[in-house]
């Protein structure tokens, strides 16, 4: 069965997804972008995302927002939990992302939603600015090396 994505979140962040996205992976015409702006409620963002589902009726449904518990979040999770075929996941990063769009035909739509926030885990990092400090020290004139 195929597998679409709708992207969502606060402001501009799904179209701004969507940029980095096709920049890094060019259009995938089954990844849906869908911004809850300033003049959107509940109800419309909520038919944003069932006209989407409408038109892929025999699709299963990932579900990508961008903040746990805000409103892209919680209108996906209120429609995802009527139905078998959708899941939602929150908080991702868009590598892990990109990864997941490219094992999405592969995949079951349970492990395409873990696969997802597996990736986000193991690549989100914090740098080790000691690692930085001795190589600036290293390179510092009269330095022993």
């Amino acid at each position: 069965m195929k597998t679409i994505i709708i992207v969502s979140g606060h402001g501009h962040y799904a179209t701004g997804f969507q940029s980095t996205i096709e920049l890094l992976a060019g259009c995938n015409p089954d990844v849906y972008y869908l911004d809850l702006t300033i003049a959107d409620t509940d109800a419309t963002l909520r038919d944003k995302m069932n006209s989407v589902i409408a038109r892929n009726s025999e699709a299963n449904v990932l579900f990508i927002c961008d903040i746990l518990g805000g409103t892209p979040f919680k209108v996906a999770a209120q429609i995802a939990n009527k139905a078998a075929n959708m899941e939602v996941i929150a908080g991702c990063n868009i590598g892990a992302v990109l990864e997941g769009f490219l094992q999405k035909e592969n995949l079951p739509l349970v492990d395409l939603a873990e696969f997802i926030v597996g990736v986000s885990r193991r690549t989100t990092i914090r740098l080790e600015k000691c690692v930085v400090e001795k190589v600036k020290q290293a390179m510092e004139p009269g330095a022993g090396i």
